[in-house]
């Protein structure tokens, strides 16, 4: 019996080590600056092996390291249970994502009637917290990936990241250079914004963030205001925005963003509809179908129409400015994924409860207001790996072209010398709520296929080995 487990611990160090140098050999490539390939399913299934009468019950083809993960799993379990021994890896919090995975349990707990107390801010932060460098370094927790199950079955949305509370400010850092859409904003760091009240917790822990509305300007003058951007970057993801509100008056422009750019939350003005829209490089159009809201635009190619992009128009009257604020506020939830990217509004009397109880479900979410489908834009090619960007500017390239049309008096430049106009420019956040496809491991566009790199001449040679230890193993 001890004979056995010699053999196959032996085995499994031989494939781990085969396999670290596949997955080594397969981040240099990932790290090249060569855009992701599709592969046709087809062309798949010739270069995996297929696992054939296999003892251990996996299925699919061998054709990436994961695959092979799973086989150096199967034989470890395997030569357990020959020995009659329990795996040690199912302790309770085994595994450094150990605090996620009992959140991720307490949901499904909760979806089946069995609710449980819910840890689940105060673990992640914990979690966000050890796993995030200094103020000025990229968080080591992995990033979420574009991805769907690849198989025809609907993703399952485990709870990634949490932006909330006190901790929110330890995630993100403040762009202090010159307005990038060519509008009359001072974009001031960290220290001016905390210490002249521009950033702050409220009594209820809620994010603010605003624009200075009480210094009176000369005209030409640059008003103070604020913009940050996440440490972390993101190919990807269930991205669920809790806000009582955003930032409007004359002359303001705020978003809600990611730099690649898709816009999720855009406002101008006084306007009362959010405006949702893609900018990318040549080769991506919006597919007039698919979704309710209204198109302003289909092109989002930035280097024609004054980068105008691909753009859709909420018709809900209360997802922007006033209106928003007097119901609550609201829910502004993104799915991006191979499926294409979707954009959804809930005003607050109508927030699902799966997105409530930390359970979402986009699937039962009905038609979004903007959709970008892959037919017609190549998804994967165009967004990878982007930050998420809060900011308020002023005037320029789009609120100051539009300001004769918005019903606002005089003109962009002067009304920012006056520092009531920005009385209601500042945004109250709830929380940024970041979540992953449960079914597929970090960096994995689909079930069949990685999102970057193909498996090297080494992974192969590893995962034909694992076939056949696999196959010989049934025999002793």
């Amino acid at each position: 019996m001890h004979h056995a487990t010699c053999i196959f611990t032996t085995l499994i160090l031989l494939l781990t080590t085969l396999g670290n140098a596949a997955t080594a050999h397969s981040n240099e490539i990932t790290n090249t600056n060569t855009k992701p390939q599709s592969t046709p399913q087809s062309e798949l299934s010739k270069k995996g092996l297929p696992w054939r009468g296999n003892p251990f019950g996996a299925s699919g083809p061998l054709s990436s390291p994961t695959r092979l993960s799973q086989l150096v799993e199967s034989l470890r379990k395997h030569a357990l249970k020959k020995e009659g021994k329990r795996d040690p890896k199912l302790g309770p919090g085994a595994g450094p994502d150990g605090l996620i995975a009992a959140e991720n349990r307490r949901r499904r707990r909760a979806a089946r009637g069995a609710a449980g107390p819910s840890p689940a801010d105060h673990a992640l932060e914990k979690r966000q917290q050890s796993s995030s460098g200094s103020a000025t370094t990229t968080s080591s927790a992995p990033a979420a990936s574009a991805n769907s199950t690849g198989n025809g079955i609907a993703p399952t949305w485990s709870l990634n990241d949490v932006y909330t509370g006190t901790t929110f400010w330890n995630y993100f850092s403040f762009f202090t250079g010159a307005d990038p859409t060519n509008g009359p904003t001072d974009y001031v760091n960290a220290s001016v914004a905390f210490s002249e009240g521009l950033a702050y917790n409220n009594d209820q822990k809620q994010i603010i963030m605003k624009a200075d509305n009480t210094t009176t300007l000369q005209l030409g003058e640059l008003r103070k205001s604020t913009r940050i951007q996440s440490y972390k970057t993101y190919t990807g993801g269930l991205f669920v925005l809790d806000v009582e509100k955003t930032p409007y008056g004359c002359g303001v422009w705020p978003a809600f963003w990611t730099n690649g750019e898709i816009d999720i939350y855009e406002g101008v003005h006084l306007s009362t509809n959010n405006q949702v829209t893609w900018h990318t490089t040549p080769g991506c159009t919006l597919k007039p179908s698919g979704f309710f809201g209204t198109i302003n635009s289909t092109d989002c190619n930035t280097a024609v129409n004054n980068n105008e992009g691909c753009a859709v128009t909420d018709q809900s009257y209360s997802s922007s400015g006033a209106t928003l604020q007097a119901i609550g506020g609201g829910v502004y939830a993104m799915q991006w994924d191979d499926t294409g990217i979707s954009v959804w509004f809930f005003p607050r009397p109508t927030v699902p409860n799966d997105v409530t109880d930390l359970n979402p479900d986009p699937t039962t979410w009905g038609e979004p207001m903007a959709y970008l489908s892959p037919d017609d834009c190549d998804v994967v090619s165009h967004f990878a790996d982007h930050v998420i960007v809060f900011d308020i500017a002023f005037c320029g390239d789009w609120a100051g072209a539009t300001y004769l049309t918005s019903g606002c008096p005089g003109t962009c430049n002067a009304q920012i010398m006056e520092p009531s106009n920005f009385d209601e420019s500042y945004w109250i956040i709830n929380s940024l709520r970041v979540y992953k496809n449960a079914y597929l491991q970090p960096g994995e566009l689909s079930a069949a296929l990685p999102a970057r790199g193909r498996p090297s001449v080494m992974g192969s040679v590893a995962m034909g080995l694992g076939v056949a230890i696999a196959l010989a193993s049934s025999w002793l």
